[in-house]
């Protein structure tokens, strides 16, 4: 089947085209910047044809040729982003019906009770797209999914960094209290799984179905979850009577990586409970079967979404904040001195060597590692680099001999910090050094701490960047006077 991807970069639209691939469909994308398109691994086996999902005439050449046509177009990028959807998928059903497309596919929000009164923007804009597409002439099977787990999601980035956040802060947690409403988590896989076999459908299938993962939650019980599977503490939650979304989404946007433009929305939808309906969930599996092994329990989805990060990390794709919160500078010299030399002092760090930084000041090594939670400096290094061994209080993660090496220091309970040292040349007498200082916070703690020791690791670590440059130069320019 030759299929049409309308938001192919976003969160979901980056992992669905992969999995399409694999499964044997031709894939086209629409991409408004196809240099994004270029910068994901599966550039190179998609046809892309640009243009914006709202330019009709460009979604209809898009649509040209292709079976099936799956849109991910989740604008929430400022005001007038419901507008904006509107056109969109007028375009895309307009689109498709000239096309002569056969199936559309649209993965779309839950919607509350009927009981719940006047949606959200953010769901009511939802709802409309799907109503579109649902009144046009090809056939449309539009997904309704509450929060979506895995890393680059925004709603479960959300949640991970508050939880990482509040779980590193008192033991007692003031809440509002439209966090003890219910909602329906579905794990990224699971939403994949249905958008590929919605794909196939019968042509008589015009209809929105909700999909969910096994448990109905509350967002508190989210956060605690997510905070035992990351091995973090459980403070005692305690429930404000309070309802002021633009004032939460700016303590969201103050507290976590995700944008108060996205986090607005995404607030003010909290106060629905958005509980898929059994019937659409059954009506589902028996057109098209369940996921591979069932639905997957949120604290399975979870797990996968801590091991994704652990692993390859979020896509390029993802929005900025994706996986944990990370801090990270770096300091980048050009060296009058091949990458051998460079490379050849990085070799003696540590020890009774030294780190090259400010004499009398707190040791890289001691300095992070008390950052870090550890118990400061320890003297040692073995005779050569080699992954797994400590250099003073520092862990050798990785060793690329010549080019890079990568240290780690303790996980204490403020966090993990890890210090990467590379060197390329540049020409055949120079090269450039580049030292950067990652870390990864754990709690309010961990962020207080960074915070309190910036302007002391931001001096330390650009002296011993200097510094270490400046001995290569120095012992090259010596060994050439020798010979």
């Amino acid at each position: 089947m030759r299929v049409l991807v309308v938001g192919a970069t976003g969160y979901i639209g980056s992992r669905l085209v992969p999995r399409l691939l694999d499964a044997g469909h031709d894939v086209r994308v629409l991409a408004r910047h196809p240099g994004k398109v270029r910068e994901l691994p599966w550039a190179d086996r998609v046809e892309v044809s640009e243009g914006d999902a709202q330019d009709a005439p460009a979604v209809a050449a898009a649509c040209t040729g292709t079976d099936a046509v799956v849109h991910l177009v989740h604008a929430m990028d400022g005001p007038g982003y419901a507008e904006r959807d509107r056109v969109a998928a007028h375009a895309v059903a307009d689109g498709a019906a000239a096309a002569g497309v056969r199936r559309i596919v649209y993965l779309g929000g839950l919607q509350p009770a009927a009981a719940d009164g006047d949606v959200s923007e953010h769901l009511g804009s939802r709802r409309e797209v799907g109503d579109v597409l649902l009144a046009g002439p090809v056939p449309a099977a539009v997904l309704r999914a509450g929060i979506v787990v895995g890393t680059g999601s925004a709603s479960f980035e959300m949640i991970r960094h508050l939880t990482d956040t509040a779980m590193g802060g008192p033991l007692v947690l003031p809440l509002p209290d439209r966090l003890w409403n219910r909602i329906q988590p579905v794990a990224v896989d699971d939403v994949l799984h249905a958008l590929i076999g919605c794909l196939d459908l019968p042509d008589e299938v015009n209809r929105a179905f909700d999909v969910g993962g096994p448990d109905v939650l509350t967002y508190r019980t989210l956060m605690t979850g997510y905070a035992e599977e990351a091995g973090l503490l459980r403070p005692v939650p305690l429930p404000v009577p309070l309802s002021a979304p633009r004032l939460t989404a700016r303590a969201v946007a103050a507290l976590t990586p995700v944008q108060r433009g996205l986090a607005e929305p995404l607030v003010e939808s909290m106060r629905h409970e958005l509980v898929a309906d059994p019937d659409d969930l059954a009506a589902l599996d028996a057109l098209i079967g369940p996921p591979p092994g069932g639905r997957t329990p949120y604290r399975t989805a979870v797990r996968r979404a801590l091991d994704e990060v652990g692993a390859a990390g979020p896509e390029p794709s993802d929005p900025p904040g994706s996986g944990p919160m990370e801090w990270s500078t770096a300091d980048v010299v050009e060296v009058d001195a091949p990458s051998h030399a460079v490379w050849a002092v990085i070799e003696t760090l540590g020890g009774e060597n030294g780190w090259y930084t400010v004499p009398g000041a707190t040791t890289t090594a001691g300095l992070l590692d008390v950052l870090a939670g550890g118990p400061g400096w320890v003297w040692h290094r073995p005779p050569r680099l080699v992954a797994g061994e400590d250099i003073d209080r520092w862990r050798i993660e990785a060793v690329e001999p010549g080019t890079r090496l990568l240290l780690r220091a303790g996980a204490g309970p403020a966090g993990v910090a890890h210090l990467e040292l590379a060197v390329r040349p540049t020409g055949r007498l120079t090269s450039t050094y580049t030292q950067t200082l990652r870390f990864r916070p754990r709690g309010m703690g961990g962020r207080l701490a960074w915070l309190a020791c910036y302007p002391t690791q931001r001096f330390v670590f650009a002296v011993m960047a200097k510094t270490l440059s400046g001995v290569a130069e120095t012992r090259y320019r010596g060994r050439l006077r020798r010979l």
